[in-house]
């Protein structure tokens, strides 16, 4: 496994920009308020000069322009079987463009392929206005060039559609906020010296675990302010501190399969070696290390299945996750040659005032408290509680400033990661039974009478889903599925049992989730008796949520902080298939650590609860 270096993804989308070299492991000097607002008053002026004199023939004027500015401390420390592979400690800065030309009505957005391609610069560490002003001045020239391409491109499609207008391309601005002064800056430093004792200590524990062929410990710190400057006079500032603390490992089963399996500790604010943080990360490593050798030790799934499936613990609001807070999103989908391509447009879009839940469920997304509190939003929208669906109807999407035809007004649900990811997304959503809950076992029952009357003698229960966002794209080709038409591809179960008839339950891999509609989620039978919110990172907008599988280099920068919370879920509608690869030979000499011991018996199935 290669040494893996969080890297803010800011490389302009035209040609590649050098990197900007590590900086000494010496604590940053903090940026000075003062030299700040010297530096975002000229990048102001720059925006207003480019607004009013950018200009080509025959070609719409700008109207509307954004600059974001980046600025990031970032730590990443990489750690196996007891040796340190990567201990990277930069400093970054970096601006992104985004301009409008035409008219709000009409502008260059919303064209596939073009969309969110920002032109994107480096800065200097400390505020340098005469630099600043060279490199926005460059950048809006290269932004204004391509969106009047773009916009061509977009109005010679419009001449070839037929059928109703589109919606406009931009919404109403935001009620004026007071000018928001840049926050102190911070002066506490990142632990390097603990965490990365800790990681080493915490790979260590990978000796104990002969049957697993390569494993990582992380920590990875990213310490950011954003400055987002429009030219409406918009000044908005987020300074974060946000961590993660996460384990990756992966092996081989007897036949062959490769395997991967981890999880993350989400922090959202500088750790600290402590004690507390130490016993911690060893739960979280001697579990992810136990699981994964029981996962290698389990028969593969008996034969495809289309009963019922019964979701428990993290993975019913890992599903909620991978589908409603995507596919909840109110931007349309964006245009192509041929018309709108609707793979791309959240499917609950044309679904207002229709029932999407089963009666006895809500759904509300609520900004205020949790780990996915947000006071302003991306846009200057100040986000409300937000009742997404009541007695399961529709109510509401999450809305930027990109109008559709049913929502013209923004509800502040535009979120920007570190890394200039942009989109809509949930902050803390929860799922609301007005049904008294089951707990775990009358659930399981359920799910088996419900199964009989499919004709099985036994059933699945799925306790967790494979994080992308951690462990990045399948390294099976065979595990892959493509949706196709209105249909959702979705993660491959990591934890999933086979409930007999008897109750026991039985570990199984090689299961994957068939693409499902939107739909499925009305055959929602039964909740259980809690839910326990969930905290996740995941990428903003259509493309994001829990599948977006970023990786670990990407997942404090192209990530937001989000929360769900959702009770058991007992689903009928969604097929598990087996997964049909060829696996590669094991290797041929035996794993060094097994050499002169004795291989412990596996562990029962059942000691995975």
């Amino acid at each position: 496994m290669k040494p893996l270096v969080l890297a803010l993804a800011l490389a302009p989308a035209a040609a590649a920009a050098p990197a900007p070299a590590p900086t000494p492991a010496a604590p940053t000097t903090p940026v000075s308020a003062e030299a700040a607002e010297v530096e975002i008053a000229a990048i102001e002026q720059e925006i207003a000069r480019g607004i009013a004199g950018l200009r080509l023939p025959d070609s719409p004027a700008p109207y509307h322009a954004t600059v974001y500015v980046v600025r990031a401390e970032v730590l990443s420390i990489d750690g196996s079987f007891g040796g340190i592979i990567t201990d990277v400690r930069e400093d970054q800065a970096a601006a992104g463009i985004d301009i409008r030309v035409g008219t709000a009505e009409r502008d260059q957005t919303g064209v596939f392929g073009q969309d969110g391609a920002w032109p994107r610069f480096i800065l200097s560490l400390a505020p340098s206005p005469e630099l600043t002003r060279h490199k926005l001045w460059l950048g809006l020239d290269q932004a204004f060039r391509r969106a009047t391409g773009t916009y061509a491109q977009k109005l010679a499609i419009l001449a070839r559609l037929a059928g109703e207008p589109l919606p406009a391309d931009f919404g109403p601005k935001p009620e004026p906020l007071a000018r928001q002064p840049v926050p102190a800056p911070l002066t506490d430093s990142v632990d390097r010296e603990g965490l990365r004792e800790l990681v080493r200590a915490l790979s260590k524990r990978f000796a104990d675990h002969p049957a697993i062929d390569n494993g990582d410990v992380f920590v990875q710190v990213l310490r950011s302010h954003v400055t987002t400057i429009t030219s409406e006079g918009l000044v908005l500032h987020e300074q974060r501190d946000r961590a993660v603390l996460a384990v990756m490992a992966d092996t081989r089963a007897l036949d062959g399969m490769h395997l991967d399996h981890g999880a993350a500790i989400h922090l959202q604010e500088l750790p600290r070696a402590t004690e507390e943080l130490r016993k911690r990360g060893e739960e979280l490593v001697d579990g992810v290390l136990k699981e994964l050798t029981l996962m290698a030790d389990a028969p593969m799934l008996d034969d495809d299945y289309d009963g019922p499936i019964l979701f428990a613990g993290p993975a019913s609001a890992q599903l909620l996750a991978s589908t409603i807070a995507v596919h909840t999103g109110g931007t349309p989908a964006p245009l192509g040659d041929n018309g709108r391509v609707r793979d791309f447009e959240p499917h609950w879009q044309d679904s207002l005032g229709k029932s999407v839940l089963p009666g006895f469920l809500d759904l509300e997304d609520d900004p205020r408290e949790g780990f996915g509190r947000v006071t302003i939003d991306a846009q200057g929208f100040a986000p409300k509680p937000l009742t997404l669906v009541k007695n399961g109807v529709l109510q509401d999407l999450l809305m930027t400033r990109s109008p559709n035809t049913q929502r013209k007004d923004s509800n502040g649900r535009a979120r920007l990661s570190p890394g200039l990811a942009w989109g809509a997304a949930i902050t803390n959503l929860e799922l609301k039974s007005k049904k008294r809950g089951s707990p775990r076992k009358a659930l399981e029952k359920e799910l088996l009478r419900r199964a009989r009357e499919d004709g099985y003698e036994y059933a699945y229960v799925v306790e967790s889903l494979r994080d992308g966002n951690i462990l990045g794209p399948v390294n099976r080709e065979g595990a892959t599925s493509y949706s196709t038409g209105r249909k959702v591809s979705l993660p491959l179960p990591a934890k999933i049992y086979r409930l007999d008839a008897s109750g026991k339950k039985t570990l199984v891999r090689g299961a994957m989730l068939a693409p499902a509609s939107m739909r499925v989620l009305r055959r929602i039978r039964a909740v259980g008796n809690s839910a326990p919110a969930l905290p996740l990172r995941i990428a903003p907008g259509a493309t994001g949520g829990f599948g977006a599988e970023t990786g670990m280099d990407g997942i404090l920068s192209n990530t937001v902080d989000v929360s769900v919370s959702s009770p058991d879920l007992l689903l009928d509608g969604l097929e598990l298939v087996v997964e049909r690869s060829e696996n590669e030979r094991l290797p041929i000499l035996e794993h060094p650590l097994r050499r002169g011991q004795t291989s412990p018996a596996p562990a029962a199935a059942g000691d995975l609860e």
